[in-house]
């Protein structure tokens, strides 16, 4: 009763506003976005998925040809979301402010989610590093936004460690490479720390902000396995469907 009471003050003195408009309604208090702006973020829900990366499918097939023709060292895929350009514009604030609502609007069915990831039994969560700055990130500032609400809710739910086996050695941004590029720098924009070398946990969470093409996770996946990791199953706010 007491935390309702907070939370109602809460409400009443530092209202939540809509992440894209700044309009306050109902909505905006509890998810972050307003009525209007929320049903704008919808997508089209597909007939069909990939059984591994989850992209929409036009056929019953149980995988898209990027998955059964490449080498996909991922287990599966789960993105809360489709991304469409709101839902993107949502994303980048989020990574260029922290922007407290935004996080609440893009975690929702994260429990769902993680609920059913916990019946795998996960060894440990990782989030994929970043390079900022000329600098890796820091370990010891971890979890960083914009994947610490994704890192929090996993922590509530599967009660597993947050390691840091990955360091990424590249500078380069994946965002303006082609989709073969993509590929090409995340081969050699990898490399395993060497306390971590042959020690990785059997079965693994990876975080990320968004899965586009695939490239980053499945090689950051590569090398786990090749230092042995079983399985990795990847959790994303979004995931690019076209």
């Amino acid at each position: 009763m007491r935390s309702l009471f907070f939370l109602r003050l809460l409400d009443f003195f530092f209202p939540l506003h809509c992440g894209i408009c700044g309009r306050e309604d109902f909505f905006s208090l509890k998810i972050g976005l307003c009525k209007r702006c929320a049903n704008a973020t919808r997508t089209f829900e597909p007939a069909y998925r990939c059984n591994i990366c989850s992209s929409p499918l036009s056929n019953s097939s149980d995988v898209c040809g990027f998955c059964d023709s490449r080498n996909v060292f991922f287990t599966r895929v789960f993105s809360l979301r489709d991304r469409n350009d709101l839902l993107g514009e949502l994303l980048n604030k989020l990574k260029s402010n922290n922007e407290y609502p935004v996080s609440i609007f893009l975690s929702l069915g994260i429990r769902r989610t993680l609920r059913e990831l916990k019946t795998l039994n996960m060894d440990a969560c990782i989030l994929l590093p970043s390079y900022s700055n000329g600098k890796i990130f820091n370990s010891d500032l971890r979890p960083f936004s914009p994947s610490s609400r994704l890192y929090e809710e996993t922590r509530r739910i599967l009660k597993i460690p947050l390691i840091d086996p990955l360091m990424k050695t590249s500078s380069e941004r994946q965002a303006g490479k082609s989709f073969s590029e993509r590929f090409f720098h995340a081969y050699s924009a990898w490399e395993i720390k060497p306390n971590w070398k042959d020690r990785c946990p059997s079965k693994i969470l990876l975080l990320d902000d968004v899965f586009t093409t695939g490239a980053s996770v499945n090689e950051a996946c590569r090398i786990l396995k090749k230092n042995g990791t079983k399985s990795v199953y990847v959790l994303t706010y979004l995931r690019v469907s076209d």
